[in-house]
């Protein structure tokens, strides 16, 4: 039993370094997340002060919340006119990059290592294109990235999460069940977007008409933030994503004077919702501060598996580098994030994806391993080289745009 004076010195000391870390990060534009979960190594598995077991099955709750808490700030920081103008190219990205990577290391994987096709597709739909939206939302908030470039960025990673679940479970039922419904998937996503975008409107738009009567009293943020979880709970339970309503709810909260306006109507939530932004936003820090050090706490290194890992792990990653370069310069293509900064979307997300594909190597998919790969050392580029253990990325300028230039050293 941990003593409870060291406990509450340990959480006050994570804050402090956390906060330390976000001045340093906005100072450097090098990311501390990767010191957090340094700390959480260290007071885990090394010094073993925080146990490991216990906290497994705490982890995915945790997670969820998390994550829960940053789409709703990122939905508040968004513009519906930039959602809009965005999601199409965003939905050819997430598809030419995580169908194309899944069903190429499915492939590969069935071809090399002789693999049963439909187990190959499994673990390609457990690496092909996952980025963590946990990772790549708090990071291009951080960045100095234009609007649009932002809000590609949270879009993508989180259709990223639903095109690679999605798939897991339909590969993983068929190879149960011995089927071979290739409808099955792209039925699911449908559903999974149009539920969620639904109910997210419904409850947002019914939620600005409530705050009308209880703009005055206390406790209204409380009371939001419970609604916020009650949508991510009933979209889930009616087969919906959850995500992508909590995401929604933020982005129409957000902008109630557009929404209220364009429904005619008089009264207006604007101050309330400059107190949720600020609220919501310490509330964010504080659970992305805690949950990279509980990230640490469950890190696990097996050493007979390091090469073996590494080798698998640097195949697939030259896969989906190939196919992440491909989808973002289509993507992007006659846009302003092609002219200005295609390179962010390809870099960012490409740096999570190379430690999740090392790091999960083996193939093992637990909770802890999805968010644990999902870290990549990433920082603010803006003309400087970054060098990073597994990337070399330069940057030289041209009379229009700039042009990237990688390397893949391992």
């Amino acid at each position: 039993m941990i003593n409870e004076i060291l406990f509450f010195s340990i959480v006050a000391g994570i804050i402090f370094l956390g906060f330390g870390g976000e001045i340093f990060f906005k100072r450097t534009g090098i990311s501390y997340y990767l010191f957090l979960i340094l700390i959480g190594i260290i007071l885990g598995p090394i010094l073993n002060i925080f146990p490991r077991t216990p906290l497994i099955p705490v982890l995915g709750i945790f997670a969820s919340f998390t994550l829960i808490m940053i789409l709703f700030y990122s939905g508040m920081d968004m513009k519906i006119r930039e959602v809009i103008r965005g999601s199409p190219r965003t939905v050819l990205q997430v598809t030419i990059y995580v169908i194309s990577s899944i069903f190429i290391i499915g492939l590969a994987l069935h071809f090399i290592l002789k693999w049963e096709l439909i187990q190959s597709l499994i673990f390609g739909s457990m690496v092909g294109g996952e980025t963590a939206s946990v990772v790549v939302i708090p990071l291009s908030r951080s960045l100095r990235l234009g609007q649009g470039t932002i809000t590609f960025l949270t879009l993508e990673s989180i259709l990223n999460s639903i095109y690679t679940i999605v798939f897991y479970s339909a590969f993983l039922g068929m190879y149960k069940t011995g089927g071979t419904n290739w409808i099955a998937p792209i039925v699911t996503i449908g559903m999974n977007f149009t539920i969620g975008i639904t109910l997210g409107v419904i409850l947002s738009i019914v939620w600005m008409f409530t705050l009308k009567f209880f703009r005055d009293f206390k406790y209204t943020y409380v009371l939001t933030l419970g609604l916020v979880l009650i949508t991510y709970a009933v979209t889930e339970e009616l087969h919906g994503s959850g995500l992508v309503a909590v995401l929604i709810f933020g982005l129409f909260l957000g902008s109630s004077k557009t929404v209220l306006s364009r429904l005619r109507q008089k009264f207006d939530v604007a101050e309330l919702n400059a107190q949720f932004h600020k609220f919501q936003g310490e509330i964010s820090f504080l659970m992305e501060t805690f949950f990279f050090v509980f990230l640490g706490l469950v890190f696990v290194i097996e050493p007979s598996k390091i090469l073996s890992n590494l080798v698998l792990g640097v195949v697939i990653l030259g896969i989906l580098l190939m196919f992440r370069f491909v989808a973002t310069k289509i993507s992007t293509r006659n846009s302003e994030l092609y002219a200005g900064q295609a390179h962010d979307i390809f870099d960012m997300c490409a740096g999570c994806s190379a430690c999740h594909v090392i790091d999960c190597g083996a193939g093992r998919r637990t909770a802890a391993c999805k968010y644990v790969c999902g870290i990549g050392s990433i920082c603010n580029h803006s003309d400087k080289c970054c060098n990073h253990n597994w990337l070399d990325v330069s940057y030289t300028k041209k009379s229009q745009g700039r042009k990237l230039q990688l390397v893949a050293k391992f």
